[in-house]
């Protein structure tokens, strides 16, 4: 499924979708990001919660940013980005969010934005 197609898409829809992808790659386990932020080994919980943030990034979610990451710290996920050519710092807070709703809010802020788009090819 494309950007394109997904924006057609109800909420519930692109739920599944979002659901269906992180079971379809990582071996019918569904994957949630790992919140806590706390890690046995150095660099373990970035690794993991940026292995699921990438499933999506044949969509484009990052054509639309200088920068794009996720930092989980007690429980508090945070989504920091620039958008492309402009320059404000951006963060966004999703306390009480889970997995498929933050990677949905990031389908928000990226590929259903009207954001421009940096060329890639």
């Amino acid at each position: 499924m494309t950007a394109e197609t997904l924006k057609t898409k109800r909420k519930e829809e692109i739920f599944e979708y979002i659901r269906q992808r992180l079971t379809f790659n990582f071996k019918n386990e569904h994957r949630r990001f790992e919140m806590s932020g706390y890690e046995a080994e150095t660099g373990e919980c970035t690794i993991r919660n940026l292995s699921i943030l990438n499933v999506f990034a044949d969509l484009g979610i990052y054509d639309f940013t200088s920068y794009l990451f996720l930092d989980f710290y007690k429980g508090q996920p945070t989504l920091y980005l620039k958008y492309f050519n402009e320059n404000e710092n951006l963060d966004f807070e999703f306390s009480g969010y889970g997995t498929t709703e933050i990677i949905y809010q990031i389908f928000q802020k990226t590929i259903f934005s009207n954001k421009p788009k940096r060329r890639r090819g």
